[in-house]
């Protein structure tokens, strides 16, 4: 049987061409599914903590503030481990 994951609560917004998403995770556990993007990002950790898989290897443990770095077309999945976590990611919106 699969276990059901919990999902982040997310916010979009679009400022001056700059697509902005911000991601709110409330409790341990809750994960943001394994994807991937054909453009590099920076993911910008604005509370709390997280870990962080890239191409299925775990890179560490990542604690606020800091930006995680995240290649082209690397497949990428982040989990919350404390609460009241907050991600932001942003990039050009005609990517």
């Amino acid at each position: 049987m699969i276990e059901p994951i919990e999902l982040p609560e997310v916010e979009f917004s679009i400022q001056d061409g700059i697509f902005i998403k911000q991601m709110f995770m409330e409790r341990a556990g809750i994960m943001v599914p394994q994807h991937s993007h054909s453009y590099a990002h920076s993911s910008m950790l604005a509370a709390g903590s997280v870990r962080v898989w890239r191409d299925g290897e775990m890179i560490g443990d990542f604690k606020a503030p800091i930006p995680i770095e995240i290649p082209a077309k690397c497949k990428h999945m982040i989990m919350r481990d404390r609460k009241s976590t907050r991600l932001n990611s942003s990039h050009m919106e005609n990517l």
